[in-house]
Order: structure tokens, then C-alpha cells, then sequence
């Protein structure tokens, strides 16, 4: 799975998506780009998901017809710290992914 990370997830978390082609938006030179627009890009570029720390993207963005996914990471603080424990449940999130839908990812 194309998995691209927003500009507000850390760095390091690409090494903790394994098994799957993880790339951050500054690598390709995304990062000024809003959520709409990034979104549409990411989609039209093959990514099937995009991760984001952004837990407002869901109200402000519809995936209405679609391809793409989001996944919300939604801890206390975005520090790497704080978001590296919720790798293994983005990893089983990403095997039942459906097409064109939010899903959120807290600590349990």
C-alpha cells in the first residue's frame, strides 16, 4: 500500500510502517500544500492513504468518491513520543482499509 504521511506526523514514524511504501510530503516536496489539495494530489499520484495528526481534517474535508483514505492519529501531543506507540494499530488498520474513508487511531 502507497502510504503518504502529512506534514505534521513525525519523520520517524515512516520507519515504524513496515511492509508497505511510506513516504513523508517534505521528501517530495509537498509540505506547503492545504489539506484539499494535498489530498487530491496524494490521490491522483497513487497514494492509498494518507496519515495525519490533523483531528480536524474529518470535519473539514470530505472523501465522498474518493480512492483515498485518511488516517487521523489522535494522541495527547503529535511528538514522536507520543505517536509511535499507535504504529501497530495503524498497521492492522491498513489491512482492512476501505477505499474513501476516515478512520482514527487513538492510544487504547
Amino acid at each position: 500500500m502507497r502510504v503518504l504521511l502529512d506534514n505534521n506526523v513525525n519523520h520517524r514514524f515512516t520507519r515504524l510502517i513496515t511492509g508497505h511504501d511510506v513516504i513523508h510530503v517534505q521528501d517530495i516536496g509537498w509540505e506547503d500544500l492545504q489539506n484539499g489539495e494535498l489530498i487530491a494530489t496524494a490521490e491522483s499520484a497513487g497514494y492509498d492513504v494518507m496519515i495525519t495528526a490533523d483531528k480536524r481534517m474529518q470535519y473539514q474535508q470530505s472523501l465522498k468518491g474518493r480512492k483515498i483514505s485518511i488516517i487521523v492519529l489522535n494522541s495527547r501531543r503529535i511528538i514522536f513520543e507520543d505517536i509511535a506507540p499507535l504504529a501497530p494499530q495503524v498497521l492492522a488498520t491498513l489491512e482492512h482499509l476501505p477505499q474513501g474513508s476516515f478512520v482514527t487511531i487513538q492510544p487504547e
